[in-house]
């Protein structure tokens, strides 16, 4: 289930709830061979360079669009096991440094994103929120400008995370 949430410039928000328990979602975070499954653009074949899943750590992958590769880096802020996650989003090169986004929309190099996991009856609610970091004025707006492909983005992503969840033993 989805649900959408926004204004116009208030942050980023999305709600995506999992038919499976949140250590089991949460958990799909913190290992390369989760996150090879479900993260990143559907039409990728997306792999991990470098996952040090801790505060100050760093997601580091490839995405292969066949004709294109583009790297991303998270780097993780704060960790709650099972209740929250902290981390800030990027593009970057093949050694992790954060680049300019491969796109003609000004955006901000990172964008620092806030996932709050919550449990009932088996289900887990993701409510994610996103914002921009050091963002010109230019850079801020167009942030706001990609909202809805945003919500795409990460709602085809999180389909993906149940169908890697409803695989490894999750029922989503």
């Amino acid at each position: 289930m989805k649900h959408a949430q926004t204004s116009a410039r208030a942050d980023f928000m999305l709600t995506y709830e999992f038919n499976a328990p949140k250590e089991m979602v949460f958990n799909a975070f913190a290992t390369a061979e989760a996150m090879n499954e479900w993260w990143g653009p559907a039409e990728s074949r997306n792999s991990t360079i470098t996952l040090d899943f801790r505060p100050g750590g760093i997601f580091h992958f490839k995405m292969d669009f066949g004709s294109q590769v583009a790297y991303g880096r998270l780097k993780f802020e704060k960790i709650e096991p099972y209740d929250l996650l902290e981390f800030t989003n990027a593009f970057a090169d093949e050694q992790a440094n954060v680049v300019k986004a491969p796109f003609d929309v000004p955006l901000p190099q990172e964008i620092a994103y806030r996932l709050v996991f919550s449990e009932e009856n088996g289900k887990t609610r993701i409510l994610i929120t996103g914002k921009p970091v050091n963002g010109t004025a230019e850079e801020v707006d167009g942030f706001h400008s990609i909202r809805e492909d945003m919500q795409r983005g990460f709602s085809s992503q999180f389909d993906q995370l149940a169908g890697y969840l409803q695989k490894t033993g999750g029922r989503s």
